[in-house]
């Protein structure tokens, strides 16, 4: 895949992505790698996860770039090859080549393999000399050859052969200039088995993708070629396209998944007495909401994003069906520098590997690290300049503003909400304390300035509760707000906690009118029909107006809230919220696979309702801990707005904090761009001013 948009993947290319770099950086950093290593997308295929490259990442901070200038070669190369030194792997044999000849070193521990599997061992190789050489390994029969030039590293994959069962110790012999030096690696190979499964849909029986955790003796196991990766619990998992087959070793335990709607499936499965076994593992519903108008749907995922792996849109195609979410919104991105991520997938409309199911679709992180960032889904044309506000870019000062780039994407026919717009408490010392945290400054402004469409509730990297509050606040603040989700994974990333979690473990469903279509699923989220989860199933319907609706009442009227959650992890609380507060708790029951909620009360003045479901985390919940939400109903009296002059002060102070920080740390090309830029948060910001300085209605 060397004409891959993406690639190659290598630590250079990671670096590219995440750091701000002058384009000749970029290029001399790529030339004095190319060819050295393998790139990181072979690595994965070779060791699998047994790779770890939190060491590279350790040395690229430790020896650092000059942070606003081309560095020289020399630099260059020292932090190449430090990274490459950091990589870390039981399978690693490193090498050293210096005046006094040759030295080996590895993992003392043992290396577990399958019999009739293959072991390859990366070699890495570092000249101490001033002159060139090359280094000549062989083990089990196989040859490998590398040229390391004067004070560099270089690095090969050499595979060591198909294992039979039996501990066994091998020998690596390295040859350099006449010398030679041996590595022992003692290995374990277990007996092993054939296990082909087949994955069906119980209801139809027809052949089903899901997501696949596989373990045996040796460890986490997966099919050759697979993509694998790990979730935010440890667990190695990979996609299976209605079946798959794979080399185990003893008992192995297996857990079939897909998405939120189907009950996981569970075996222990015993070695057979003819080394084969053919499996079917039946996956059954226990909801139906497509059948209720309900689509599914996750609006920020990343198909590639600093990771390893090289993928294309059938692999996004299989990830979607296999956790059954109906709308996945693909990014067009770029992440620490001017690279932009999949620009080459856009096309402005479905994917075609779309079904009457399934819309696959790329759309845009509008990117600021200062602003915020934006999810645009349903967009025709990219929105420039795709991101704004960095270093050593064409784009490194802080303009436009969100609100221009939320515009233009209204006039393509996209539909956007705010990603991820918490990580920690909304305290505003908290919020304010590094000026580019990619948390969503610019919200309360252009929520103000009537740019947005939807906040997005839930995300791997937010906290659900603490986003939450916040949303409240903006609902306290008469405005109408629905809730999304989007996860922000990043699908060529084999491990790094949540960022690795499958797509639509949060997800948001929408209510469609009509057939399922982008058009449909978007107009769906505009008028709030919308609730956020990473488990439970919400209904909540008052005075018969469901999710997203709209009431007219008389003061002391009594309204009727009827809920319903429903869950295969326990849920403990089901709670309606009432502009902000909890006013009443539903009874759970059937061991938290259901609650309900039937209260009445009176308004004296006009409000929301919504419904949340909170329990604990666990395995088969991603993002925290077990939390849904619906998008409110709106219940108005005597025409007036909810407005809460607490609620409204905190944004009064957020802007002033905005404001302050444009003037300390923006990046703008002049004075009159900043003020151009401040002028428009202070006109959102009198807004807010307005409902806090009113005076309290008399009674």
């Amino acid at each position: 895949m060397n004409d891959h948009p993406d690639g190659p993947r290598t630590l250079w290319t990671q670096i590219r992505d995440n750091l701000p770099l002058t384009p000749q950086a970029v290029e001399r950093g790529l030339a004095l790698e190319l060819g050295r290593h393998p790139t990181l997308t072979e690595l994965r295929a070779a060791l699998g996860l047994d790779l770890e490259l939190g060491g590279a990442w350790d040395a690229a901070r430790r020896v650092r770039l000059p942070r606003d200038k081309t560095p020289s070669d020399e630099q260059l190369i020292r932090f190449l090859d430090e990274m490459y030194k950091g990589l870390a792997s039981t399978r690693l044999v490193r090498v050293e080549v210096s005046g006094e000849g040759l030295t080996t070193s590895g993992q003392s521990a043992t290396i577990r393999v399958r019999a009739g599997g293959h072991l390859v061992i990366l070699v890495l190789v570092e000249n101490c000399l001033r002159y060139d050489v090359d280094v000549s390994i062989e083990l089990q029969g196989a040859l490998g050859k590398v040229a390391v030039e004067a004070t560099r590293t270089a690095s090969v994959l050499l595979d060591a052969g198909v294992f039979a069962e039996g501990a066994k110790t091998l020998n690596m012999i390295v040859g350099c200039e006449g010398k030679s030096a041996r590595q022992e690696i003692a290995t374990d190979c277990a007996s092993s088995w054939t296990l082909r499964a087949r994955i069906t849909d119980d209801g139809a029986d027809v052949n089903a993708p899901a997501r696949v955790y596989l373990e045996d003796k040796v460890g986490g196991v997966w099919p050759h070629g697979a993509t694998v990766r790990r979730d935010e619990h440890g667990r190695a998992f990979f996609h299976a396209d209605g079946g798959f087959e794979a080399l185990v070793s003893g008992e192995v335990r297996l857990l079939a998944v897909r998405g939120l709607e189907y009950e996981p499936v569970e075996m222990t499965l015993d070695v057979p007495s003819q080394g084969r076994r053919s499996e079917t593992i039946r996956l059954k519903r226990w909801s139906q909401m497509a059948q209720e108008g309900w689509r599914s749907g996750d609006v920020h995922v990343h198909l590639h994003y600093g990771g390893e792996y090289l993928l294309g849109a059938e692999d996004a195609s299989l990830v979607q069906r296999a956790e059954d979410v109906h709308f996945m919104n693909m990014m067009v991105a770029n992440q620490g520098s001017a690279f932009v991520h999949d620009r080459a997938f856009f096309e402005g409309k479905p994917n075609e590997l779309s079904d009457g199911d399934h819309i696959l679709r790329w759309g845009e992180e509008y990117r600021n690290d200062f602003y915020g960032h934006l999810c645009m889904y349903g967009i025709t044309e990219l929105v420039p300049p795709i991101y704004s506000g960095f270093r050593l870019s064409p784009h490194p000062h802080d303009v436009p503003a969100n609100s221009v780039a939320a515009d233009h994407c209204h006039t393509v026919g996209g539909t956007l909400s705010y990603a991820h717009p918490l990580f920690g408490s909304g305290d505003l010392d908290r919020v304010f304390a590094q000026p580019r945290t990619v948390e969503a400054k610019e919200l309360p402004v252009d929520v103000a300035l009537g740019k947005i469409d939807a906040l997005d509730v839930m995300s791997y990297p937010s906290v659900d509760l603490e986003t939450a509050r916040l949303w409240y606040g903006l609902l306290n603040c008469g405005f109408r707000l629905p809730a999304t989700a989007g996860t922000d994974t990043f699908m060529n990333l084999a491990g790094t906690g949540r960022f690795s979690n499958p797509p639509a473990g949060n997800r948001v469903f929408v209510q469609v009118e009509g057939k399922f279509t982008t058009e449909s699923w978007c107009e769906g989220v505009r008028r709030g029909r919308t609730f956020v989860t990473n488990g439970p199933m919400l209904r909540l319907r008052v005075d018969g107006h469901g999710i997203g609706g709209e009431i007219d009442r008389t003061p002391q009227s009594k309204v009727l809230v009827e809920g319903e959650a429903r869950s295969y992890v326990p849920i403990e609380r089901l709670e309606l919220v009432v502009n902000g507060d909890v006013v009443a708790l539903g009874e759970v029951r059937e061991d938290g696979k259901r609650a309900l909620l039937n209260h009445s009360f009176r308004v004296d003045a006009s409000c929301w309702i919504a419904l949340r479901a909170l329990g604990s985390a666990g395995p088969q919940v991603f993002g925290g801990e077990l939390f849904a939400h619906t998008s409110p109903v709106y219940v108005t009296v005597a025409s007036a707005r909810v407005e809460r002059r607490q609620d409204a002060a905190y944004f009064v102070e957020w802007i002033d904090r905005l404001i302050a920080t444009c003037h300390e740390h923006g990046r703008y090309e002049s004075e009159s761009e900043r003020e151009h830029v401040t002028d428009l948060f202070r006109s959102a910001q009198e807004r807010y001013r307005k409902i806090a300085d009113a005076r309290p209605a008399a009674r």
